[in-house]
């Protein structure tokens, strides 16, 4: 009955859903599918706000100074040569810069775009997530990974399930590889008969995570110091985006700035020639 009413679920719901009754009863596998859901989409829309200006912003600007750069500057250069201004060719110079500038960041951005996007596909992000965690312990990558594992660990143990029934049905979210590659991996762990902190040290995830379980296994309070680990990743992403967002608007506005003056100092220095004659 629990399986024929989760095929009628919406895709989003059924993919966790589904693991979920493996273990639990319906009102709590579809309760753990909505919390989680709604998480992921609550992180979503803050992200997109916090970011989204900040990257138009900084897209528009590149836009704008490569149009200006090529269609906008070679008219003011003209006037400057008809006029038989000396620092014409200095101004032309400086015009190819900037476009060859804007140019190379523009292809710079995109190529890394693309990288980052076939590096993050779903049949090569776990070697990806391997490799940060093995390089770059503290990537953003792991930090990510570790808080969405925390977030379906924490759902299991809010329906006090065991840790073995908490890591076997994380272990079959083939639709998140990450998360089911850690709860594969601490399961391997617990099976040699490690302790739950001993395989969270020997696992590639975010050491914050592990302190907060060194103080759970003392405090025996595990689900309390799981929450305080997703507390601590909310404000610290809401702390990044802020960060973020000031360094691409401050950056933006000094390079419009400078833009501004060039374009001042190109219209100006006609006039500065004709009031010498």
């Amino acid at each position: 009955m629990d399986s024929f009413i989760s095929g009628y679920c919406g895709k989003q719901i059924r993919v966790y859903l589904s693991g979920f009754l493996s273990y639990m009863n319906l009102r709590d596998a579809l309760s753990a599918s909505l919390n989680i859901i709604r998480q992921e989409k609550h992180e979503k829309s803050v992200l997109i706000k916090g970011c989204l200006y900040p990257c138009l912003l900084l897209g528009g600007m590149f836009a704008g100074i490569f149009l200006f750069a090529s269609f906008v500057l070679p008219v003011m250069l003209g006037l400057m040569d008809s006029l038989h201004i000396d620092s014409a060719l200095d101004y032309a110079l400086m015009a190819g810069i900037i476009r060859t500038g804007s140019m190379i960041m523009a292809v710079l951005t995109a190529a890394g775009g693309i990288c980052v996007w076939v590096m993050l596909q779903q049949k090569r992000i776990r070697k990806t997530y391997l490799m940060m965690a093995a390089k770059f312990p503290e990537s953003l990558l792991v930090k990510t990974a570790t808080r969405d594992f925390t977030r379906f660990f924490l759902e299991c143990c809010r329906r006090k399930l065991s840790t073995y029934e908490a890591l076997h049905i994380l272990a079959a979210l083939q639709e998140k590889p990450l998360v089911s590659l850690i709860a594969g991996m601490l399961d391997q762990s617990l099976l040699r008969g490690d302790t739950l902190e001993e395989a969270m040290r020997s696992c590639p995830l975010e050491k914050a995570l592990v302190r907060f379980i060194h103080i759970a296994a003392s405090a025996k309070d595990c689900t309390s110091m799981l929450e305080g680990y997703l507390a601590m990743c909310e404000k610290r992403t809401n702390a990044a985006i802020r960060r973020f967002s000031r360094t691409v608007q401050l950056t933006s506005y000094i390079l419009i700035g400078l833009m501004l003056v060039f374009v001042y100092s190109v219209l100006m220095l006609p006039m500065s020639m004709l009031s010498q004659i």
